[in-house]
């Protein structure tokens, strides 16, 4: 089998998009030593930092490259399937030489569009996004949350919608190596004791609220510090995106490397990811695979994600959240379940598993194409 897959997502710092593009070719090509997994994207002059940031050229370039240069590329690698990880990166179908997949990890820009963008780029997104999903032989999501509010927003053909579920990446691990924790503790000028959130200033990661709820936990935990991780979410700054806020102990430390996060993850006494929309949420899983208790949302795709292996708390409310998080830290006997727990949570997902059920995906578009 000649599998395409749109290489856009690898050239920008990790996201969920980027981390799922990475470990499906990499298992894909792991499963079948028969296929071949084709990679397709223009060279960009700016790489390494968020899509957002990418200039109007950038993405005119992109988009001439994916309708028009693509299928022909495609034609003359004689793909049998193509493959989108992401909302956009489908060109219209009648100019592909062959079946198409495209992964829906979820519809935050529809469902929080007020938070992204304006009225009308807004419609003209969910307009295009729609062209993408019916146009697609076979759409791929991550969770049965985000299955479902697809086609609650959509109205397609049940059949035509999958959930594979993401998985969890052999590196994160528990990391006791002392002078690894010391180095990695070094570069990202970490406190001794300390919360952890992964997310960004982007407002649905709900970062404020976590800054909140730290500032309650401070009046009885000054040992206690906030690391935030994550970069600036379309150039807006911490101290712009959080102004007004008691910052006091909290620590930005900014993009961390993909190789860094599982020493990260190990130092933390908890991680709180307080989030607002998730279609799965692959945070809470790899701090649990590196034995970090987990406090997070009550909502969306997180419950069916982390099962009982977290504290869920209502996101919305401040108070709870510093409430849950001191408990976690205080209780040894809570910490010890939510390790264990999060242990065998965590081993549910794996990137192999994802890899095989989208090729038996893959197969079904070339059978009936």
């Amino acid at each position: 089998m000649r599998i395409g897959i749109e290489g856009l997502p690898l050239l920008f710092h990790r996201t969920g998009t980027s981390t799922y593009t990475h470990e499906l070719v990499q298992n894909l090509r792991r499963l079948n030593p028969g296929d071949q997994v084709l990679l397709f994207a223009r060279n960009q002059r700016m790489a390494g930092d968020s899509y957002h940031n990418i200039s109007y050229a950038e993405r005119v370039a992109n988009y001439l490259y994916k309708e028009y240069r693509l299928p022909l590329e495609l034609s003359e690698r004689q793909v049998d399937v193509y493959h989108s990880p992401r909302d956009m990166g489908l060109p219209e179908p009648s100019r592909l030489p062959c079946p198409c997949v495209m992964t829906l990890h979820d519809i935050i820009l529809v469902r929080l569009a007020s938070d992204y963008y304006s009225p009308s780029r807004a419609r003209l997104y969910e307009r295009r996004l729609r062209e993408k999903v019916e146009g697609a032989d076979h759409v791929i999501t991550i969770s049965e949350f985000s299955r479902s509010d697809i086609l609650d927003w959509s109205g397609i053909d049940p059949g035509k919608v999958s959930v594979i579920t993401d998985g969890v990446n052999e590196k994160f691990r528990p990391i006791t190596d002392e002078p690894e924790l010391a180095q990695v503790t070094n570069r990202y000028q970490l406190p001794p004791r300390f919360a952890l959130c992964v997310g960004s200033t982007e407002p649905r990661k709900n970062i404020r609220t976590a800054i909140k709820a730290f500032g309650q936990l401070r009046r009885v935990r000054t040992d206690v510090h906030l690391v935030i991780t994550g970069v600036d979410y379309c150039r807006v700054a911490p101290e712009e995106a959080f102004a007004g806020l008691d910052l006091e102990g909290v620590h930005f430390a900014g993009y961390v490397h993909d190789f860094d996060m599982p020493a990260i993850y190990s130092l933390a006494k908890v991680l709180v990811f307080p989030s607002l929309y998730e279609g799965f949420g692959l945070p809470p899983l790899e701090a649990m695979a590196c034995g970090t208790p987990v406090v997070t949302s009550n909502s969306t795709a997180i419950p069916e994600i982390v099962g009982e292996a977290a504290v869920l708390i209502d996101p919305h409310n401040a108070g709870e959240l510093a409430g849950a998080i001191e408990m976690v830290l205080s209780s040894q006997e809570m910490r010890l379940e939510l390790i264990e727990k999060g242990k065998k949570q965590s081993a549910i997902y794996s990137w192999r598993t994802t890899a095989a059920e989208t090729r038996k995906i893959y197969e079904r578009v070339i059978s009936r194409g």
